[in-house]
């Protein structure tokens, strides 16, 4: 047999037989190594690079088609997806405002002043005599009440000068009406059936009698003024902001030493822009509490300003303060700052939403339908819980706070927020 086996002569074998036998027959000696060592090594090389190449080119598919945007169901072929495969509708958070009578608020700020100042001026000139604690700077004074009396002595002099002179008129006119009355007793003896002349019955002299003593009375009434002029008061209630009497001081007809104001004059003048007018126009009589100190006071806005203030471009409100001396005119001081809550209108009719309803170019969002919309609002103004604005069609609610990744038209789901019921 085995020599049968000799005589067989050797087969050339390719290099196709040659890798069968490599990677099937497991080598267990070395008579079934291949016959060429360095060709084997280099197909294993070449098999080995196809094989990297191939992880390679299975790795840029895979990046291309991660990267690839979405094409249309259509187009994939996908349109038959059952409606359950397709992205759920965004949830949003809505309000659903009732309409009704909304108040429109205007809260601002503004300083206490007056009107006007009173110059203290004496209309007759003399020394002081005596003088009321009130003329102290910062007194309050009562209306009537004796701030400064001049000396009278000088005064009462005149006075009584002047009485006399009356006295001396009326003893004239009463001379003249005597001759008078002898002459046309005389004259009606000696011409019973006549008329008496002007002349002889003197008419003309009782007539510049009359008048003298008319200007004596004048000059006794002037002399008892001035003499009630010594006397200085004002005709309101107010308070020293300015003094420099002093009792022994001359002072002088028309001259000012000191300065004060009436209570009545006392007022809050409120700076406000040209919306916020708008918006609680018309401003007379519009109610306002001013908090100042610590202290509440209710008030009514008595007018506005003619001209806007020619820096600020804004208006001012006046608002007249309590006149009372022992109130809040007193506690409410020229200079003092004060806050203020003005009352506008209402408005029938209407929606209150809070500041984060408000998007992108003073607009609404809100849901109807299912879908997202928009509005513009008319915004009549505000108060402290939100923005009044004209009532519409709002659907199923007002979209709060941001809305990002979705666009006008889209499918929304509703989160219902606490409504507001006003």
């Amino acid at each position: 047999m085995l020599k049968s086996l000799k005589k067989i002569p050797p087969r050339a074998q390719s290099d196709d037989e040659v890798m069968p036998l490599m990677t099937d027959l497991e080598p267990t000696s070395d008579a079934r190594l291949p016959a060429n060592p360095a060709k084997a090594s280099r197909r294993s090389r070449i098999v080995g690079t196809l094989q990297i190449l191939l992880v390679l080119l299975l790795m840029a598919v895979a990046v291309y088609y991660s990267r690839a945007p979405a094409a249309p169901a259509s187009v994939q072929g996908m349109a038959g997806m059952p409606a359950a495969d397709a992205a759920p509708a965004t949830n949003v958070a809505t309000i659903t405002p009732l309409a009704g009578k909304q108040r429109v608020i205007v809260v601002g700020n503004g300083a206490v002043g007056v009107s006007s100042n009173v110059e203290l001026v004496t209309q007759v000139t003399g020394r002081i005599a005596r003088m009321a604690p009130a003329m102290a700077v910062g007194g309050a004074f009562k209306a009537g009440e004796v701030l400064v009396e001049l000396e009278q002595e000088e005064f009462l002099l005149q006075l009584r000068q002047a009485r006399a002179d009356v006295e001396v008129q009326i003893a004239n006119l009463q001379l003249q009406q005597a001759k008078s009355d002898a002459a046309v007793r005389n004259y009606a003896l000696v011409n019973p059936s006549k008329a008496v002349p002007s002349l002889v019955a003197l008419r003309p002299q009782i007539a510049q009698a009359k008048a003298q003593l008319l200007a004596a009375e004048s000059r006794a009434d002037i002399a008892q003024l001035n003499l009630q002029r010594t006397r200085f008061s004002l005709p309101f209630d107010g308070m020293i902001t300015q003094s420099s009497a002093q009792i022994g001081q001359l002072i002088s007809s028309g001259k000012s030493f000191g300065q004060s104001y009436a209570l009545n004059s006392v007022e809050l003048v409120i700076p406000i822009s040209q919306s916020d007018l708008a918006q609680i126009a018309p401003v007379k009589n519009r109610r306002v509490q001013i908090l100042a100190d610590g202290q509440r006071f209710d008030a009514i806005v008595d007018r506005a300003s003619a001209e806007l203030d020619s820096r600020s471009r804004f208006a001012r409100l006046y608002v007249p303060l309590p006149q009372s001396a022992g109130g809040a005119a007193l506690l409410l001081k020229p200079g003092m700052f004060a806050d203020v809550i003005i009352e506008g209108p209402e408005h029938p009719n209407s929606l209150l939403v809070p500041e984060s309803a408000m998007q992108a170019g003073d607009t609404l969002l809100y849901v109807r339908g299912g879908t997202l919309r928009r509005h513009q609002p008319i915004v009549l103004g505000r108060n402290p819980e939100g923005i009044v604005i004209e009532g519409f069609d709002l659907g199923e609610g007002i979209v709060i706070g941001s809305v990002s990744g979705i666009s006008v038209g889209a499918a929304v789901k509703t989160s219902p927020v606490e409504s507001q019921n006003r």
